[in-house]
C-alpha cells in the first residue's frame, strides 16, 4: 500500500507533527505560499493539507493536486480563502476547526448580556461598577440565557462573532436585528452558499436597530466609531449596551452622556485583562465607575495558547480519522462529497424484497 502524503503548514508544525507521524503517514512541511503550494500540490501526491485560514486555496490548485487529495483542514475563524465549491466537485472534504475566538467573544457578550439583565445584578447593594478582574466574578453561574426571553437583541456589526452570538440567542429572544456598513460582504462571507436558507440575524438600518432593540451588542472591527455624536436619542427602548469590540471602535463620551441621561439602562465594556488586576481600570473607564448598572470586564482576545493546540489536534486527528476511516466530523461539506446510499426498510418484514412500499427510509 501506497504510503500517505501529508502536506502541512509549518506555522502548525509544532502543534500537530506528533500527531501525525504516530499515525505513519509521511510529512512535508513548508510555508503554503501560493507560488509555492500550487507545484508542490500538482508534483507532491498528497492525501491531506492542513494549513491555516489565512492561506488561500482556489481553484487551480485543486484541479491540479489529482485524484490523491481527498480532505483539507483549514484551521482559523475564517474559511472564504478556500474555494470549497470547487473542492467538492472535486471530491474534497473540507474539515474545519470551530470558531474558537469567536466563540469565545460570543459566550462572553451573551454572560454580559445575562448578567446585566438579570435580577440578581441589578438588586444587588453596591451604588458603584461592578469590575470582573476574571469571569468567574461577573454573576452566578445558573445564566442560562434564558434571561433574554421576550427581549430584542440588536447588533452592530455582522462578523463572525455576531454570527455565532446571533444563533445562540436565537433561541430565547424574540428577534435578533443586525445592522453592518458592509452588508454586501457578509451575505457573501455567510449567506451565498445558502440562499434557501433564511438568516438568523434580520439586517436593518441602524436606526431601525437602534429603534426597537432591548439590547444592543457591538461587534465592529477597525476603526469605524458607534453612537457617534447623538445616534443613542433613536434608542427608544432605553437598551442594554454591550461591547466586547476592540477599544476605540465606541463613542465613550456618547454613551457616558446616555447613562447619565438615563436614556440606556445599563452598559458592560471591556478592557484587557492585564488592566484589571489590582482593580487599577484605564482613564476612560473612570468615569462609568459611578455607575451601578455597569459592568468592566476582561475581553477574550486572540485564544489562549491552550486551546489554540487543542484545536489544532483536534483537527488533525480528525484528518487522520478520515483518511483511515472516513469520519466525517468537523467537514462542512460532508453531504457533497461523501455518496449516501438509501436502504429500504418494510414495515411487518425482515426482508429487503418484500413488493410493498416502503413506509420510510434510512441512510
Amino acid at each position: 500500500m501506497k504510503t500517505r502524503r501529508v502536506l502541512l503548514d509549518s506555522e502548525l508544525s509544532s502543534l500537530v507533527l506528533d500527531l501525525f507521524q504516530e499515525a505513519d503517514l509521511e510529512i512535508d512541511i513548508v510555508t503554503p505560499k501560493k507560488r509555492i503550494l500550487k507545484p508542490l500540490l500538482e508534483l507532491g501526491d498528497y492525501s491531506a493539507m492542513l494549513v491555516r485560514n489565512k492561506v488561500p486555496v482556489n481553484f487551480e490548485m485543486l484541479e491540479g493536486a489529482g485524484k490523491r487529495l481527498k480532505v483539507i483542514g483549514v484551521f482559523g475563524d475564517d474559511i472564504t480563502k478556500i474555494d470549497v465549491a470547487d473542492a467538492s466537485r472535486n471530491g474534497i472534504l473540507v474539515k474545519v476547526t470551530e470558531y474558537g475566538n469567536a466563540y469565545e467573544a460570543a459566550n462572553l457578550a451573551v454572560r454580559l448580556m445575562s448578567t446585566l439583565i438579570s435580577r440578581s445584578f441589578r438588586a444587588r447593594e453596591s451604588k458603584k461598577a461592578l469590575i470582573a478582574a476574571n469571569l468567574d466574578e461577573l454573576g452566578p453561574d445558573d445564566l442560562s440565557g434564558f434571561e433574554l426571553a421576550d427581549t430584542v437583541v440588536g447588533l452592530i456589526g455582522c462578523g463572525n462573532v455576531a454570527q455565532v452570538l446571533a444563533t445562540e440567542v436565537r433561541l430565547h429572544c424574540k428577534r435578533v436585528l443586525g445592522y453592518d456598513t458592509r452588508l454586501r460582504n457578509v451575505y457573501e462571507n455567510f449567506h451565498q452558499r445558502a440562499p434557501l436558507e433564511k438568516p438568523v440575524i434580520e439586517y436593518a438600518q441602524l436606526s431601525e436597530v437602534l429603534g426597537h432593540s432591548d439590547i444592543i451588542s457591538i461587534h465592529t472591527a477597525g476603526e469605524d466609531k458607534v453612537f457617534k455624536g447623538k445616534e443613542l436619542y433613536f434608542a427608544k427602548q432605553r437598551p442594554f449596551i454591550v461591547n466586547t469590540s476592540r477599544n476605540g471602535n465606541i463613542d465613550e463620551s456618547s454613551l457616558l452622556q446616555a447613562l447619565e441621561e438615563n436614556r440606556i439602562r445599563g452598559a458592560a465594556v471591556t478592557v484587557p485583562a492585564e488592566q484589571l488586576r489590582d482593580k487599577k481600570v484605564p482613564e476612560w473607564v473612570q468615569p462609568f465607575l459611578k455607575y451601578s448598572n455597569v459592568i468592566i470586564a476582561p475581553c477574550v482576545g486572540m485564544p489562549s495558547v491552550d486551546t489554540k493546540r487543542k484545536q489544532a489536534r483536534r483537527l488533525a486527528r480528525s484528518i487522520i480519522d478520515y483518511l483511515k476511516q472516513k469520519d466525517l466530523s468537523l467537514a462542512v461539506n460532508s453531504m457533497d462529497v461523501v455518496g449516501w446510499r438509501r436502504k429500504q426498510r418494510y414495515p411487518l418484514s425482515r426482508g429487503e424484497t418484500r413488493s410493498s412500499v416502503p413506509i420510510f427510509w434510512t441512510r
